[in-house]
């Protein structure tokens, strides 16, 4: 069985139909591949959906504000998708004149671009000889060929590289990339696929050994750091304080509370207003502690955030809070926020 006709065989009455299948517009593509990036199809959908609707062409993209495009990315996650598609957006536009790269080397020099969109684009868009190769590609060809070598070693993505440029059709990188990445999303998938309705099974080694569920290999177990968020959702007349997270961690450039961040979690306000954060952010004010929130929690691919938030009534403001955004109850919702956020406004009844 020729693993690539068969394949191509299979897209023909397979192919699934979304609104990026078949785009040339390569402003388009990328876009679609970098909110696909750690995103379902079903999640990303309506998101590209509104980008492309918002920002036609990508000079519309490059002349938004970066609140603005981080508002309308709010609830995909990895936020630094957002932030490198804004910054390659305007360097496409500024420095390029508008017009995209059209190589793989130079489509991969854009911000947040690596090997894997670089091969996407260049292949949809242009056609170029290029083979995609992400944790997908890696679970069929690792299963149908029986290769049980780390995927995530130096010898494992060699090898991978190789295997997946050799089964590359000539002339037919477009389509065969697509069918491929369709595969892995509806047939060949993780945990316990339906292998007795694959077309491929017949050759597939991991089938013929019972090695399925084991193949991919990886080496390197991932381990979760634990983070206790402490947020003060200080009230004043109507308005609440905010502020941005500008430094180099999770959810940058997006609001939040003021935040205390301590190495377990404290549900007592008596004991968390002693903090020094929590003196010298209140000074003398004696706030009324109005509501504790139960501790939400968001895994994230490396950490695994709690956070709980202390909402209290301030009578004062005339000293201190400098630095924070000061905003209306009823205007949060117009700001960019993290998702553990997100769940505590909507549980508030601040979000619509």
């Amino acid at each position: 069985m020729d693993f690539t006709e068969e394949l191509l065989k299979w897209y023909e009455g397979n192919a699934r139909e979304l609104p990026w299948i078949g785009e040339k517009n390569p402003y388009y593509i990328w876009l679609s591949e970098i909110i696909l990036q750690q995103t379902r199809v079903e999640q990303g959908r309506p998101y590209y959906e509104r980008f492309v609707k918002q920002y036609p062409v990508i000079e519309d993209l490059a002349g938004a504000e970066e609140d603005e495009v981080m508002k309308l990315w709010e609830g995909l996650g990895y936020y630094s998708r957002a932030r490198n598609l804004h910054a390659s957006a305007k360097y496409v536009a500024e420095d390029l004149g508008g017009d995209f790269p059209d190589s793989y080397e130079e489509i991969l020099k854009l911000k947040g671009v690596g090997p894997y969109t670089a091969a996407a684009v260049a292949s949809f868009a242009y056609n170029l000889p290029h083979a995609v190769l992400d944790g997908n590609v890696y679970r069929i060809l690792s299963r149908y060929f029986g290769i049980d070598i780390p995927i995530d070693s130096t010898a494992g993505k060699k090898e991978f590289s190789k295997l997946a440029s050799e089964l590359l059709p000539e002339g037919k990188a477009a389509v065969y990339n697509q069918a491929i990445m369709d595969f892995a999303s509806t047939q060949c998938k993780p945990g316990k696929p339906d292998c007795q309705a694959c077309v491929l099974s017949d050759a597939c080694a991991a089938y013929a050994s019972g090695r399925v569920t084991e193949l991919p290999v990886k080496e390197k177990k991932l381990k979760r750091k634990e983070r206790f968020f402490h947020y003060l959702v200080i009230r004043y007349e109507g308005d609440v304080f905010l502020q941005k997270r500008e430094r180099k961690d999770i959810w940058q450039n997006l609001f939040e509370f003021p935040l205390l961040e301590l190495d377990r979690m404290i549900v007592a306000p008596a004991v968390l207003m002693k903090h020094d954060y929590c003196k010298d952010l209140l000074g003398d004010l004696d706030p009324e502690m109005m509501d504790i929130s139960k501790v939400y929690k968001q895994l994230l691919t490396h950490q695994k955030v709690h956070a709980c938030f202390f909402e209290m009534e301030v009578s004062d403001i005339s000293k201190g809070f400098d630095g924070l955004k000061r905003v209306s109850v009823n205007a949060v919702k117009e700001q960019a926020f993290p998702k553990t956020l997100n769940s505590y406004l909507l549980d508030r009844g601040w979000l619509e």
